[in-house]
């Protein structure tokens, strides 16, 4: 799990090139608020230069291709991050293979990962979409509890990753309350993303 945060950090700086046909459609990175959770600015990646990325799985290394890519951090009342989220839109031509690679990856981790919530992919269905990711099962160590992606369309994929919080800080109490807030967020941004986009 941390390689796949770390892997999408070092996208963040090391730039994308931009085509404004495949630019990220405002719906997916508006979502104000949720809960005790606010939304900070949504941060656009850096386009200085094209960038494709390597990713793990079962079968040895694959290629994910980005050309737009935003993040947003949701803060909870303590003023810390619980939610990050990323929206990134593939190539036209490598949507389809980008989803299964980043599949794959996920897999991976979950597979070669401790403490999992299950041994395959959790998948999720909200409001017509279908969320897939992997899980911790305590909330006692790692520092991302959740990573979980959806693939909404439109060469778009949207990355949700759930921060784990020193007691102190958290907004949750346990691994059920952990659990709950995740899925109510990602039910609430489905809900508005599809009210945004006039489903």
């Amino acid at each position: 799990m941390k390689r796949l945060v770390y892997l999408f950090t070092l996208t963040f700086l090391l730039g994308i090139n931009f085509n404004a046909s495949a630019q990220v459609n405002n719906c997916y990175i508006s979502f104000k608020k949720t809960g005790n959770l606010k939304m900070n600015s949504a941060d656009r990646f850096p386009a200085e230069a094209d960038h494709n990325y390597k990713l793990n799985t079962q079968d040895g290394e694959v290629i994910l291709t980005m050309v737009d890519g935003y993040r947003i951090l949701y803060y909870n009342s303590k003023n810390v991050p619980f939610v990050n989220l990323k929206v990134e839109t593939s190539t036209a031509q490598n949507y389809e293979t980008d989803k299964r690679n980043l599949l794959a990856h996920l897999r991976y981790l979950n597979a070669n990962s401790i403490t999992m919530e299950t041994k395959d992919l959790i998948e999720l269905n909200y409001n017509g979409f279908k969320i897939y990711g992997l899980s911790r099962n305590s909330i006692e160590s790692g520092s991302t509890l959740g990573t979980f992606v959806m693939f909404p369309g439109n060469n778009t994929i949207v990355y949700f990753y759930f921060n784990n919080l020193k007691p102190e800080l958290s907004n949750f109490k346990n691994l059920a309350d952990y659990q709950g807030q995740r899925n109510d967020f990602i039910g609430e941004y489905t809900s508005y993303l599809n009210n945004c986009l006039g489903k």
